[in-house]
């Protein structure tokens, strides 16, 4: 298998950002999260617009977040009550007006009437059935195509990709591409791009858009990668 380094290094890139983003969507940001995101290294040229002055919002809001030390009080409690808030605001329209937030659902994008619970997420309930998907325990329960669910989803496959990487197993990762692409072309492709743009538009912390950012973006790399 030729490139059989770089491809596993690609996959496990895409499955840790897959996860990572599975992650910010599902649930609020804590100080865990954040604590694990203040020792994150993001990269300086990721060659997407968006991801770089995604990346960059990302480290402009971290570096204001600080832990309690033996001189510094910190205030990473207050950042997590910003960001709950923030995250209440744009993805569960909590006391917003109507088209100023961001449904994390693919029914949302794709049904004429923008309502949840539609076909797309029927289609989703019956794949991850029959792959025998389910949300972990630490999960609120929603709609099988919210976000963050596909997201895991996608990350999955991009892990069966690494295996079959190691393996040397061709026809394996040969199925695992070609259901990444499948996946893509019938979900990701149809909504992603156009949520991450709105979590930028309406976000009022340099967190989520930078989260924004990096979501659209990471869809026009992919969009490349799974031509």
């Amino acid at each position: 298998m030729e490139n059989k380094q770089e491809l596993c290094a690609v996959m496990r890139q895409r499955a840790n950002l897959y996860r990572f983003l599975s992650r910010i969507y599902i649930l609020e940001a804590d100080e865990k999260l954040l604590a694990q995101m203040k020792q994150m290294s993001f990269p300086e040229e990721p060659g997407d617009a968006d991801l770089r002055d995604g990346y960059a919002s990302l480290k402009e809001y971290l570096e204001d977040v600080h832990f309690s030390g033996d001189e510094n009080p910190g205030n990473v409690a207050e950042k997590v009550t910003e960001l709950e808030v923030e995250y209440a605001r744009i993805f569960l329209a909590a006391g917003v007006a109507q088209g100023t937030a961001a449904f994390p659902y693919e029914s949302v994008y794709t049904n004429k009437k923008h309502l949840v619970n539609q076909e797309a997420c029927d289609d989703l309930t019956a794949l991850y059935a029959a792959k025998g998907l389910k949300p972990r325990e630490d999960m609120y329960r929603i709609p099988d195509d919210h976000a963050g669910l596909e997201f895991e989803y996608m990350a999955r496959l991009c892990d069966t990709a690494v295996s079959a990487c190691e393996a040397d197993d061709e026809a394996a990762l040969e199925e695992s591409v070609q259901e990444q692409k499948t996946f893509f072309e019938h979900h990701l492709r149809r909504w992603v791009s156009l949520f991450g743009g709105d979590i930028a538009k309406h976000a009022q912390t340099a967190f989520f858009d930078g989260i924004g950012r990096i979501t659209r973006g990471f869809m026009v790399q992919e969009t490349a990668f799974l031509k």
